[in-house]
């Protein structure tokens, strides 16, 4: 599947050498990347969340999304090396916000309503991120969180806050480490 074109590929290939060779890159399998993609283009959000840039991987792949419409992405990094990387490796990305900081301080600062999130951070704290996050949503926003296979006893609060809450419609898909999808309705 070929989603973005060829002036693209030396920078997935700087993203791979980093993962390849840094400790600490959480990063995204390509698959889940495109999934991500697809989502924002169909979407076409106009304001998206990503809690845990980590390099700018999944970033980038959203970025590249969102800007055939105008969309802009925060996106939030608690770990400073990871930050630094990630604004070497989105420069020129124009449609992208940086926020260095933990979450649970940055969400409250943010004056935004979101149609989109994709939460890929410190595990045990989703559930205060998606608490955080309620009335920063959109109605139908969708929500996505990683590593919800992968990291399931972590998770598991997150997981049922998600799927007890009548706000929300989720559904588990199995790829990579396993995505939450859900999606919001305001009531």
């Amino acid at each position: 599947m070929k989603l973005i074109n060829d002036i693209y590929k030396d920078r997935l290939s700087i993203f791979k050498q980093q993962k390849k060779n840094i400790n600490k890159l959480w990063n995204i399998n390509e698959q889940t990347a495109q999934l991500l993609y697809m989502l924002i283009k169909t979407k076409q959000p106009k304001n998206i969340l990503e809690i845990g840039t980590s390099n700018g991987y999944s970033t980038f792949w959203i970025s590249l999304a969102a800007e055939q419409f105008g969309a802009i992405i925060d996106t939030i990094e608690v770990d400073e090396a990871r930050f630094k990387l990630a604004q070497k490796n989105l420069a020129g990305r124009n449609n992208v916000k940086l926020h260095f900081g933990k979450a649970e301080r940055i969400i409250p600062k943010l004056n935004k309503q979101y149609d989109s999130v994709f939460i890929d951070a410190n595990k045990a704290d989703y559930i205060n991120y998606i608490k955080l996050l309620i009335n920063k949503l959109n109605d139908k926003a969708i929500i996505v969180a990683d590593n919800v296979i992968s990291h399931k006893e972590s998770l598991q609060e997150y997981l049922d806050y998600i799927k007890s809450d009548s706000a929300f419609e989720s559904m588990t898909l199995d790829i990579d480490s396993g995505l939450e999808i859900s999606v919001f309705k305001i009531q």
